[in-house]
């Protein structure tokens, strides 16, 4: 295990407009305990992040910043979906965050969104965490209006970032 302080791990896809402004605010203290991940566009960006989780001896919060859309989360040159989502199963079944934040645009929105939601709820067992909107209104960590419904769950100290 490399580091037990850090409590929450944030994966940024390199897609993200100006994702460094916001690795450089993470790293000096936006969310506290915070280690940033920016995800390497190889196609094995599901492996990169299961293998940064395993390092860590307590990981309560898992953030993933990165393009969506309903039921897709992309990933580098790749994408999780309900789709793939199989394939992907056994390794996030090794994702021991609490709590999964998702923040592609609309992907938990339409049927095929809460179907994505439901299964990495089933796979994982963490609160999972969505954005449902592509509204363009500008947040802390992003873009989009946070929504929660039966299978997710957004912390109260975390609702600051998205105020």
């Amino acid at each position: 295990m490399s580091n037990s302080k850090v409590i929450t791990l944030v994966v940024i896809d390199p897609a993200i407009r100006d994702f460094y402004v916001l690795e450089k605010r993470i790293l000096e203290g936006m969310i506290p305990q915070a280690e940033v991940l920016v995800i390497e566009p190889d196609k094995t960006e599901i492996q990169q992040i299961t293998r940064k989780i395993e390092t860590y001896a307590q990981l309560s919060d898992l953030h993933i910043i990165s393009q969506g859309s309903p039921g897709c989360l992309y990933l580098g040159n790749s994408s999780l979906s309900v789709h793939n989502f199989n394939y992907y199963a056994p390794q996030l079944r090794k994702w021991s965050a609490a709590n999964i934040f998702l923040y592609g645009c609309n992907l938990g929105s339409q049927e095929i969104g809460k179907k994505f939601i439901l299964r990495l709820y089933k796979t994982t067992g963490a609160k999972i965490s969505t954005l449902t909107t592509n509204k363009e209104m500008h947040t802390k960590v992003g873009v989009g209006n946070w929504t929660t419904n039966e299978y997710t769950l957004i912390k109260p100290q975390l609702r600051a970032l998205t105020a």
